[in-house]
């Protein structure tokens, strides 16, 4: 790496965490707590509605007092805070974790809002235990990964902890996970396939990214059938309408770079 991409990381990295940053933000009727710039801008651009809308507008739909929902990948917890107003009292939310900094504002979130229905664990979820490298972007930490991009530039190596969830929590019932972990959402359903058995209703939402599915050595086609092969139908989140072979093949080949769709997997009845 040469001097001028130190120089400029280094720069990068200093303006994103300046002190300026770190304060809260109303948020969906919440008060959320940012540290750095990439997440101070993260939670404008959801309060303008400019990210997020029909995320939210999905969870409202589908989530329901009483629930238990798994946040896999829940960065600083703005969509854990929502689910945990969503199940209520009688629900509860189980969120995951990895980046130390991400953590500590998911913790300062959740207990900001008075969330005392949230447990949370700072760890990856894998298809195995391991300890691995976090490969945390500089500016912006919604695209920290497990896989690799093939570059080191404008990325930090942080180790952490990846455990399996059915081994870290074999007696898990839950009703609905969300996975949003940058290409290593085929890693997380391998490591939970005992606890999805045992709960068939369960949906999984989850974002289809395919250039980052192959970061991590894996193809959309590849998780599509693993899904199809235990029951599952897999729909457009926001619409619910559902996708055939054909139509999961066209979506796929539009989504080019960093181009992703939400997807709700839901077991077929019967």
């Amino acid at each position: 790496m040469n001097v001028f991409v130190r120089s400029a990381e280094r720069l990068v990295a200093g303006f994103n965490g300046l002190a300026l940053w770190k304060g809260e933000c109303d948020v969906w009727n919440v008060r959320l707590a940012a540290a750095t710039f990439d997440r101070w801008l993260y939670l404008r651009l959801h309060r303008l509605g400019c990210m997020g809308r029909e995320e939210r507008a999905t969870f409202q739909r589908i989530v329901r007092p009483g629930m238990t929902v798994l946040d896999v990948g829940a960065n600083l917890g703005l969509y854990t805070v929502l689910f945990a107003r969503l199940v209520g009292a009688t629900g509860g939310v189980i969120a995951f974790e990895p980046d130390p900094a991400l953590f500590a504002l998911l913790r300062r979130n959740s207990t900001l809002n008075g969330c005392t229905n949230i447990t949370a664990h700072n760890l990856a979820l894998g298809s195995r235990r391991d300890r691995a490298m976090l490969r945390k972007m500089i500016f912006n930490s919604g695209d920290n990964t497990l896989g690799s991009d093939g570059s080191r530039c404008f990325r930090r190596e942080v180790p952490i902890e990846v455990v399996a969830l059915d081994e870290f929590l074999p007696a898990l019932r839950f009703d609905l996970v969300k996975i949003d972990v940058q290409g290593w959402e085929f890693e997380v359903l391998r490591g939970m396939d005992r606890i999805l058995a045992a709960c068939p209703h369960a949906g999984i939402y989850f974002e289809l990214w395919p250039a980052g599915l192959r970061r991590a050595e894996r193809t959309p086609a590849e998780m599509a059938e693993w899904l199809h092969a235990r029951g599952y139908k897999l729909c457009h989140a926001a619409t619910g309408s559902e996708l055939d072979e054909s139509a999961f093949a066209a979506l796929v080949s539009e989504l080019t770079g960093m181009k992703h769709a939400d997807l709700l997997a839901l077991r077929r009845a019967g």
